[in-house]
């Protein structure tokens, strides 16, 4: 699956059948979390927990996890434990998360990701199993109730020839849901915070194409409070109102998105961590990425 079709066709799935998923997907599921946390968790400080039996997890869970108590009934779920509360750490567990439900849409399932942010402390206690630190979000994960259709899709993209200055690439987003998402313009900078890129001067970089599909990024709410500066050779990933600590899941979800695009369209996919110490209460950068 080319991740650039990933970005556009994945969506969220809230509806499960209760049948648990096979057991050769579920032990590629499991190898594949056990891989992230021997080789990047461990020394991020984070996890991503596998519970199996969904139903205790949702009955424990109904009327705090979800956005406003709403929680998504499925028949497995994955936590995302971290050491502490750090933004670093919140961003790399966030990344690997997100990779997980790259994993799981190649696999046919579907997920969807549930914030904890109203569940008591007995819950969270239990939810880690006498692991230490805390648990911010699940994802839920199994075999969606129903086949999607063309008319599920959030979004898809078709070719035709419009000119460039009208839309870029010759390329149409129709959107079908009442979801809507910045433009580029609106989402990308040049040199400084603030000084808009021209989609000239992305087209001359040749990354245009790129800056075009990570705008697909999910974010929660679909805020959309991730931003890019272009310099020279590389970006910094900066959020908007960085007291709002959900920004900064949504940034590693975003370098998550950057960096399978990235790869894909040839480019470099280098990034790190930048701890911004500017004390802007406007934006914080948050990662420096090649490109």
């Amino acid at each position: 699956m080319k991740f650039r079709e990933f970005t556009v066709n994945s969506h969220s799935t809230r509806e499960f059948v209760d049948s648990g998923v096979e057991e050769r997907e579920m032990n590629e599921i499991k190898t594949y979390l056990d891989e992230v946390n021997s080789t990047v968790g461990k020394e991020k400080g984070f996890s991503l927990l596998l519970l199996e039996n969904g139903n205790t997890v949702y009955q424990d869970l109904e009327g705090f996890g979800g956005d406003g108590g709403v929680m998504i009934k499925g028949p497995h779920y994955i936590g995302l434990q971290l050491d502490k509360a750090d933004h670093e750490i919140e961003i790399f567990g966030a990344f690997y998360l997100q990779s997980v439900v790259k994993k799981i849409y190649d696999l046919g399932l579907g997920s969807c990701w549930i914030s904890l942010n109203e569940i008591i402390p007995s819950q969270e206690e239990k939810l880690l199993a006498g692991k230490p630190g805390i648990i911010q979000y699940l994802l839920v994960f199994g075999k969606p109730s129903k086949k999607e259709g063309k008319t599920d899709k959030h979004k898809t993209i078709i070719n035709c020839d419009t000119k460039y200055e009208q839309n870029p690439y010759g390329i149409t987003m129709i959107t079908t849901s009442d979801e809507t998402r910045l433009s580029v313009v609106d989402t990308i900078f040049l040199q400084n915070w603030g000084n808009v890129a021209p989609y000239e001067e992305m087209e001359k970089r040749g990354v245009l194409d790129l800056l075009y599909y990570v705008r697909n990024s999910p974010s929660f709410q679909n805020v959309q409070p991730c931003r890019l500066i272009l310099k020279d050779g590389y970006a910094e990933l900066a959020v908007v109102n960085p007291d709002r600590e959900e920004n900064y899941t949504d940034a590693g979800i975003m370098l998550f998105t950057l960096e399978g695009l990235a790869k894909e369209l040839s480019f470099p996919s280098n990034w790190h961590f930048i701890q911004d110490d500017s004390g802007s209460t406007d934006y914080r950068r948050v990662a420096h990425f090649d490109l």
